[in-house]
């Protein structure tokens, strides 16, 4: 019981000495409330990382839905992600070569 009481241990109360101050080393008080900050800032952090997790997800799912459905793209497709040196300026170059080549102004004059 003697052990255990807060009478009988110098520096475990509210009050520190001089030389343990200048060791460095801090009161209950100091370290309870530093514990608490941390543990609250952890908890923002967290919350914050999951809020920015969840609204990367929601903007994978757009990007995701838009290439299925827009773009026919899905990418587990083996065949649709087979390694390429296509550029996207070369298939932009094609795609307008070919519709570019497809107006009835250019037809005519290829055929003539």
């Amino acid at each position: 019981m003697a052990a255990c009481s807060t009478f009988g241990w110098d520096g475990q109360g509210a009050g520190l000495t001089a030389e343990q101050r200048q060791r460095g080393i801090k009161d209950v008080t100091a370290l309870a409330n530093e514990y608490e900050t941390e543990s609250f800032f952890r908890s923002v952090r967290r919350r914050s990382d999951g809020r920015n997790n969840a609204f990367g997800r929601d903007l994978m799912s757009i990007t995701n839905f838009v290439d299925r459905h827009v773009w026919n793209y899905d990418a587990n497709d083996p065949y649709m992600n087979a390694p390429s040196r296509t550029t996207k300026f070369e298939h932009l170059g094609r795609f307008g070569l070919n519709t570019f080549a497809s107006l009835p102004v250019v037809d005519e004059v290829i055929t003539r």
